[in-house]
């Protein structure tokens, strides 16, 4: 059976009105009915290419999602050491975030909220970037470049460097704990890229064999 003209088009219209309305409102927003109208759809154009919200929801959080998942395997299979290519990768994480934090937001806020596809997403994260991470810890532990702790925790380690300040200097934008100045300058540093590629490489070290020694 051919494929309609005007499928792929209206497909990503849906794709795109779904994105703004995530971005403007949160997931809570997004109706078939709203997501149709932002397109200058018809609900039947709508539930002709995905059926149902969920459906949508789904394909919408890995559309969004799988630019950063492409750009982090082709790092992960570079030739590059494997402690590089770990440095590489999370601060490419630390970009997308950073550029997708609106959205990034908003779908933590749904997951916890109850909203069924983004607490499949999350629950999926295991399978997606986190084992490239741990994939790269590993090479780097069995080559002796990384103290043998367990990967997981030595993610943990690394991701707090870059994620824990972040996760302070959102919650120091609410009313001020420290005055005005101070919490303006914890949030830039927070979130300086130079900065966070500091603190990582800070950490880095600190788990290098010769280091731990």
């Amino acid at each position: 059976m051919a494929t309609p003209a005007n499928k792929l088009p209206t497909h990503s219209a849906l794709l795109g009105a779904g994105y703004s309305v995530v971005v403007a409102d949160g997931f809570a927003a997004l109706t078939v009915r709203r997501v149709a109208a932002t397109a200058n759809a018809n609900l039947g154009s709508f539930v002709y290419h995905f059926g149902t919200r969920d459906r949508f929801v789904r394909e919408l959080i890995e559309q969004w999602y799988a630019p950063v998942l492409a750009e982090m395997t082709v790092v992960v299979d570079s030739a590059a050491g494997p402690v590089d290519r770990l440095r590489r990768a999370i601060l490419q994480l630390v970009d997308f975030s950073a550029k997708q934090d609106v959205f990034l937001g908003r779908l933590l806020m749904a997951a916890a909220a109850g909203d069924a596809p983004a607490r499949e997403f999350l629950g999926s994260m295991s399978k997606r970037h986190p084992r490239l991470l741990i994939r790269l810890i590993r090479i780097a532990q069995a080559e002796g470049a990384l103290v043998r702790e367990q990967p997981l925790q030595v993610l943990m380690f690394l991701m707090a460097s870059v994620g824990l300040p972040r996760l302070l200097a959102t919650a120091w934008q609410g009313p001020p704990l420290f005055g005005k100045s101070l919490s303006a300058t914890l949030h830039r540093m927070a979130c300086d890229r130079l900065r966070i590629a500091q603190r990582l490489d800070w950490a880095i070290r600190g788990l290098t064999r010769e280091q731990s020694k």
